[in-house]
């Protein structure tokens, strides 16, 4: 059933956008059915490889590294079930050859594979069974070839390290250490402050595992400098995209009262500011509370010692010459309108129309963004109507959401269906 409303709404874009304008063509999704069958088969085989292999000291750690490996590979299948990775021919030689150009210009024998994701943060991982994943989202942060190739060669890096398979390894030993035991013990047989006791020593873990997650990071990027040299492309690559991805979770943009009342008051519709005024009751709630360092979980921390690194270790001048293919290109201009349907086909309905919201004030006249906007509007009316909103739509959240998104999830549970029906009648005029 997803995927037929998936077929319909691109059918829907295509069509508006034939009449309207010609820069933007949705990902061909015809080939996803097929490829999910293929994906499917070809990664039942690389699961039941490393299952096959698992080795381990004593039988309590192998069977939390089986535990492990299970629910990372569940997470994996559910993906491929979801359509979460983007089966397009021509991208995916694209991204093929960008890796067999690191791996080729290496010497590296081993066999890898590529895939791109439809999520939309700015991110990429490796799966440790030699999959890369890039997030789309990327492409919204980079800016050119070269930025994409060296993380790549970072990704590659944590493979030829085998990062994954040591940091399960080192989860297992150390949940099965006398360390771990005793101290489980001491704290069950206190009579008072097991809570506490408890989330110290996990805070403690936590930090422990931060400083080796660190360890790994720099580890990646110095052997992903010595890939990338060899690809003979720009070597600021490595520090620009380090800087970028250093601010990459705090927000470029917002919505204002005012920037609604810009958007939305037309014909009988007008915005009113009781709407937004739960948000900010629900703000003060939080306002004493003390946040995590947020630098602590980062996937990719500490960005400006790793790229003080990457200045050190990278030993020849940098240059200004950059790379930005046809195809680089090509996904790079699509990138801001395919992330929004990305967003859209993951049934993150109040996302999708939250960043879609956030570049039409800037283009009203803008056919795609307004398409985008009433496709997501129509889908949040009938989860109102079903009372599934929560589904679709994230939650307020003080610590993690900005000001400004927050304001968005308040509009959106304080608007009535009679509201929204006639945003959305405006919305077709």
């Amino acid at each position: 059933m997803k995927n037929r409303l998936l077929f319909t709404v691109i059918f829907f874009f295509s069509a508006f956008l034939a009449n309207a304008q010609k820069e933007f063509i949705p990902i061909d999704t015809s080939a996803f059915a097929m490829c999910r069958i293929s994906l499917a088969e070809e990664y039942k085989g690389k699961f039941t490889l490393i299952n096959k292999n698992i080795v381990s000291s004593t039988t309590a750690q192998k069977t939390i590294i089986k535990g492990i490996y299970n629910e990372i590979q569940e997470n994996f299948f559910d993906k491929i079930k979801q359509n979460n990775f983007i089966c397009e021919e021509k991208l995916n030689t694209y991204l093929n050859g960008l890796l067999q150009e690191v791996l080729v210009k290496n010497g590296i024998k081993e066999t890898y594979r590529i895939l791109l994701s439809k999520d939309s943060d700015a991110n990429a991982y490796n799966t440790g069974n030699g999959t890369v994943v890039i997030h789309f989202g990327l492409f919204l942060t980079l800016e050119n070839e070269d930025e994409l190739v060296f993380v790549i060669a970072h990704e590659i890096g944590h493979q030829y390290l085998n990062h994954v398979k040591i940091e399960i390894e080192s989860f297992a030993k150390l949940s099965t250490s006398e360390q771990v035991i005793n101290k489980t013990k001491e704290i069950r047989s206190k009579k008072y402050g097991k809570a506490t006791m408890a989330g110290d020593f996990l805070k403690n873990i936590r930090y422990e595992n931060y400083a080796k997650r660190r360890k790994k990071e720099f580890a990646a990027d110095s052997i992903a400098v010595t890939f990338y040299k060899k690809t003979l492309r720009n070597p600021k690559a490595g520090v620009t995209i380090l800087e970028k991805l250093d601010s990459s979770d705090s927000e470029k943009d917002s919505l204002t009262i005012d920037d609604y009342k810009f958007i939305l008051n037309k014909n009988d519709f007008k915005v009113k500011k009781s709407w937004f005024e739960v948000e900010e009751s629900l703000f003060k709630k939080y306002d004493n509370e003390k946040n995590i360092i947020v630098d602590s979980l980062k996937t990719h921390p500490d960005c400006l010692s790793r790229i003080k690194m990457i200045r050190k270790y990278s030993a020849y001048n940098f240059t200004d010459k950059t790379t930005i293919s046809k195809d680089f290109f090509n996904i790079k201009q699509m990138s801001i309108y395919q992330n929004l349907i990305n967003l859209y086909d993951q049934e993150l309905y109040g996302i999708s129309l939250y960043e879609a919201l956030k570049l039409y004030k800037k283009d009203i006249e803008n056919p795609i963004l307004k398409n985008i906007i009433y496709v997501n509007f129509s889908k949040i009316l009938a989860s109102k109507t079903t009372y599934t909103i929560n589904r679709y739509v994230p939650k307020v959240d003080n610590k993690k959401n900005s000001e400004s998104l927050n304001r968005f999830i308040t509009l959106i549970n304080n608007l009535k269906t009679s509201d929204i029906q006639l945003i959305i009648n405006n919305l077709k005029s």
